[in-house]
């Protein structure tokens, strides 16, 4: 499958559990750097997804890696917390999806696959969202 496939797969499932928890969603345009534009209460929320179909092995363990870092004029920068809220990271194979906010986020967001099997999409998207409403207080 080809990565736009991958990504837009990753972004199909993320908006589906985004549209069981959020009033309004709208997708963005090309040149923003975030995916959806969500909303809650009359509150609005940025969310860019990142998608994997593959693991690996590493200390004996299979693990989920996701480079959070966009490109910009040909060079990786990080996504700061004005341009993206929320993370979605998509693992396809499991059909999982997790939602972080973009607090204290490194470059890559990495898993085991046995953390992956555990996520509760609908938990980690309050979770995020409590976490998003408490700093923007």
């Amino acid at each position: 499958m080809s990565q736009h496939k991958i990504g837009r797969a990753g972004e199909y499932l993320a908006a589906y559990h985004l549209s069981l928890y959020f009033d309004e969603i709208f997708e963005s345009s090309p040149s923003a750097r975030y995916d959806f534009l969500v909303i809650k209460d009359s509150e609005p929320y940025k969310v860019q997804v990142k998608t994997s179909e593959s693991s690996f092995e590493h200390r004996n363990k299979d693990m989920v890696r996701w480079d959070i870092k966009k490109k910009v004029n040909k060079t990786k920068k990080m996504y700061s917390e004005d341009e993206v809220d929320l993370f979605a990271f998509v693992y396809l194979p499991l059909n999982s999806c997790e939602f972080v906010a973009n607090r204290n986020i490194t470059a890559t967001w990495q898993k085991s696959l046995s953390y992956i099997e555990e996520i509760n999409p609908v938990k980690s998207l309050e979770k995020s969202v409590v976490i998003i409403n408490e700093l923007k207080e």
